[in-house]
């Protein structure tokens, strides 16, 4: 439905190219996920294994669409295909050599994954219901698309300092959450003029924020405006240099939103006064077709309660909206593509995927009810459960997610049954929203739900999963609510838990509107009162299942959690040289061979200027272009000491030189480099003073060496703490860990507050890891 971009067969084909470099070791794996991510294609859980995630504008995609996506993860290696809970599609357990061709068959049916992922605008959402709606303001899908043709066309929409998320709603509940997106639409009439008011800043990840109004109201035809305003304030003025700080919501944070506004009012009045801001609306009309087909009449008490749970009316006289269940989003490519097959001879506006991880068909007939009925039983898709079993939402957690903590979907399941085999009126709690993400991060939505759970590391004498409790959150337009924080509760209580409170609702039901009232009533006292019954953890030799994640047989560790990819891109590449350089001088410090202290040094040099030049756009293509570039855009610049040029100079001319003698000079210049680096601010700029003159009496770092061996959780760490806060910025700390869980978590704990690990070295049974102060 959404236009390709012109230039995206030329962006598959560089895609392809730098594939078969990273697979010859020709470039980093830093500098190729830097491009990889944002086509959308991240790695799983299982190394060597990805998924790529197909952009879908507003949750549409035509049903011969949806059988040849199907036929495609076929074709390549995948039995899979996941809902996500922005309205798109991934083709999981994929191989890397074959996404570049799943890329291409993707481009033949007009489909995409560029900005699927990375520090992009990604998917942008609409209300799964928009056109067929009977209270709905109007239908926001037009406009949906019209700005997904303009922000994938603009080149300035693949390099923000984060992700850029952006939601259009068709009524005031805001279905869409509009109001918890960075940029968000709320469908408005103002004097029979179509427009919409308009909400900026808001997300549901750490440190989750509601937008504020930016707009009351503005023209529909302004919103390619609004938001290329709103994209240039962010790419100005977000903080590219911490990427956990760097949503745009965190300038809200830093400036205040009467600063933000202002600014955001300068761009807007530099765009406007511009010109080219007409956007291009399609036309797009929800569309009906009546199949040749022959009613099928189903009489009976089952298809009957399931019309009641899945079938609603639309607006369109005589046509009903189905929703079809897919548990945690999977679904088999087989069934994918039966149902793609079945739903063609219905038209092309048939399909929309939902944030709660569902297809819902429109547009369906009320004669052929039976029909699709009877299909989705032959075809083997559940039809016969309440809603709230098949609506209930999870991120993949730790299964696939590198970033996981608890298996958010083994939680979802074990609650799916506990809550199927109780006595409850599952039936009166369809309109609860339950969402549980494997880690603090959002993506599984948990800040937007009814109750929500985020997966952490609960402790007593061992780690054991367990999970945050989030309660009450409002979607509207008025008084939206973010859920709040009200307890917390062990991965394997977790399902016992919900029921209990559920029983607790449904007993006071009557007295509420809905749940978020109930929980802004007195549902936190009962969910603290339930959490207390819940609060002794038995040790492991008591109850060895607490220590088991929801469907693993290994007791819970956090092995396999690796760094996340949704931030790749500048400062992975950064970073590449930054540790090369750490890592070079540790190696010197380690040997007397003066050949490889040479070729160390002159990694050190080669490091020193590359390291930053991406943050002026440049990317040399040999080593003589890298020399120069650094030369004229930092040293000449007066960014750095002109007493390093005829170092550089030196380096670029002979490489094969004896640098030994220059050793000081070097470090120091390296250490010049890391300094304007961490001086540089949010939006790389650097300070311009007068580089420091060079010195040359520093001393090398000193490294002392501590025994953690035999120390538990979380004593090695705090132990770590302490050694570390006596040394200066720089100093090394060798640690000796035990393996098991000091080697999985300390590391991991020590990087979380700012320090870099240089190494990490298996030695028989325990591990040596080597520390840089920050």
């Amino acid at each position: 439905m959404y236009s390709l971009p012109d230039n995206l067969t030329e962006e598959i084909e560089n895609y392809e190219a730098l594939i078969s470099d990273f697979l010859d070791k020709k470039i980093e794996p830093a500098k190729f996920k830097a491009t990889r991510v944002p086509m959308g294609i991240y790695e799983q859980r299982k190394d060597g294994t990805f998924m790529v995630r197909v952009r879908c504008a507003g949750g549409y995609i035509s049903p011969s669409q949806l059988e040849q996506v199907a036929s495609i993860a076929k074709k390549y290696g995948s039995e899979l295909l996941h809902i996500t809970t922005r309205q798109e599609i991934q083709i999981q357990n994929i191989t890397l050599q074959r996404t570049v061709n799943i890329l291409k068959d993707l481009y033949q049916i007009g489909l995409a994954s560029r900005g699927g992922g990375g520090n992009t605008v990604r998917n942008i959402m609409a209300s799964v219901d928009s056109g067929i709606d009977p209270n709905e303001t109007f239908d926001v899908f037009p406009y949906t698309v019209a700005l997904t043709n303009k922000l994938i066309a603009e080149a300035d929409s693949w390099t923000l300092p984060r992700k850029f998320k952006i939601a259009f709603s068709n009524t005031e509940e805001d279905t869409a959450y509009s109001t918890f997106n960075d940029l968000g639409f709320i469908a408005k009439e103002k004097d029979g003029v179509k427009g919409f008011k308009v909400f900026i800043g808001g997300s549901l990840g750490l440190k989750p924020m509601v937008s504020p109004v930016l707009f009351e109201f503005i023209p529909s035809g302004e919103i390619g405006l609004v938001a290329d305003a709103a994209k240039k304030l962010f790419s100005r003025y977000g903080n590219r240099k911490n990427k956990h700080k760097a949503r745009l919501r965190y300038v809200f944070y830093k400036l205040g939103k009467g600063n933000v506004f202002n600014l955001y009012q300068q761009i807007y009045n530099e765009l406007k006064n511009a010109g080219n801001n007409q956007i291009i609306i399609p036309d797009i009309k929800s569309t009906t077709n009546l199949p040749d087909l022959k009613p099928q009449d189903v009489i009976g008490s089952e298809f009957d309660l399931w019309r009641k749970r899945y079938v609603k009316t639309q607006k369109q006289d005589g046509f009903y909206s189905i929703i079809v269940p897919f548990i945690f989003g999977n679904v088999p490519a087989d069934i994918a593509h039966s149902l793609g097959e079945y739903l063609r001879q219905f038209g092309n506006d048939v399909i929309r995927f939902s944030m709660r991880q569902n297809i819902h068909l429109r547009n369906i007939p009320e004669q052929y009810l039976g029909n699709i009925y009877n299909f989705l039983l032959k075809t083997g898709i559940n039809t016969g459960e309440p809603l709230l079993l098949n609506t209930m939402a999870s991120c993949t957690g730790a299964d696939t997610c590198r970033l996981g903590i608890c298996l958010s979907r083994g939680a979802l399941n074990g609650l799916r049954k506990e809550l199927a085999k109780s006595k409850l009126a599952l039936d009166e709690l369809g309109d609860i929203k339950i969402n549980i993400s494997g880690c603090p991060n959002s993506c599984g939505q948990q800040a937007s739900a009814d109750l929500g759970f985020y997966g952490i590391v609960g402790r007593n004498d061992r780690m054991y999963p367990a999970y945050e409790i989030v309660a009450g959150a409002v979607q509207s337009e008025y008084n939206a609510k973010l859920a709040e924080q009200v307890g917390k509760i062990s991965a394997r209580d977790l399902p016992e838990f919900t029921v209990k409170l559920l029983e607790k609702y449904l007993s006071k039901k009557i007295n509420y509107k809905n749940f978020s009232s109930y929980i802004a009533s007195e549902g936190k006292k009962n969910i603290t009162d339930l959490c207390s019954k819940f609060n002794n953890i038995p040790d492991f030799e008591e109850d060895k299942n607490y220590y088991f994640d929801w469907g693993s047989e290994n007791i819970f560790s956090l092995v396999g959690r690796g760094l996340g990819e949704c931030s790749a891109g500048l400062f992975d590449l950064i970073d590449l040289d930054m540790n090369s350089i750490i890592n070079n001088k540790e190696k010197i410090l380690q040997t007397s061979d003066r050949a490889a202290i040479n070729e160390y040094l002159y990694a050190i040099i080669y490091s020193s200027s590359r390291m930053l030049l991406i943050t002026k756009g440049i990317e040399p293509k040999n080593d003589q272009e890298l020399f120069d570039a650094f030369i004229n855009n930092f040293i000449d610049e007066g960014l750095i000491n002109q007493e390093y040029k005829y170092l550089v100079k030196k380096t670029k001319q002979n490489p094969n030189d004896n640098l030994i003698p220059d050793k000081d000079n070097i470090y120091l210049l390296s250490d010049a480099v890391i300094e304007l680096y961490e001086n540089m601010d949010d939006s790389l700029h650097f300070k311009t003073e007068a580089a420091k003159p060079v010195t040359v009496d520093k001393k090398a770092e000193v490294v002392k060496i501590k025994d953690f061996r035999g120390i538990k959780c979380p004593l090695n760490f705090v132990k770590t703490k302490i050694e570390l806060s006596a040394l200066k910025s720089g100093d090394l700390l060798e640690i000796l860990l035990d393996d098991g869980e000091p080697i999985e978590n300390v590391p991991g704990s020590v990087k979380s507050e700012g320090h870099n690990i240089i190494k990490q070295d298996r030695i028989d049974n325990y591990w040596s890891v080597l520390i840089q102060k920050n």
